[in-house]
């Protein structure tokens, strides 16, 4: 088979050169301040709002559409502002 399609919250691909993560949340939910500095992120919206704190000092409101990249080195928390989802693409450095 050629395509792989996959619907779930969590890991949805681990391979050798990136990684894909779906996170999904209601309104109030909060992730920790964490980073990636193994990687390179690419931060997209699908469903809802969030708004994204990078460092703590740089505030990003995003909703469906809207793709957040930065270098996993920096810090990231994020707040569900409405219930939502998202997708995180990991490509290794």
């Amino acid at each position: 088979m050629v395509g792989e399609v996959k619907n779930v919250a969590g890991l949805v691909f681990a391979k050798d050169k990136f990684n894909v993560v779906k996170k999904a949340g209601v309104k109030g939910d909060l992730i920790p301040k964490h980073n990636h500095a193994e990687a390179y992120i690419i931060f997209t919206v699908v469903k809802g709002a969030v708004r994204v704190f990078l460092n703590e000092e740089e505030i990003h409101d995003l909703t469906p559409g809207d793709i957040l990249y930065f270098d996993g080195d920096n810090y990231i928390n994020v707040e569900f502002v409405e219930d939502g989802e998202f997708f995180v693409t990991l490509i290794n450095k």
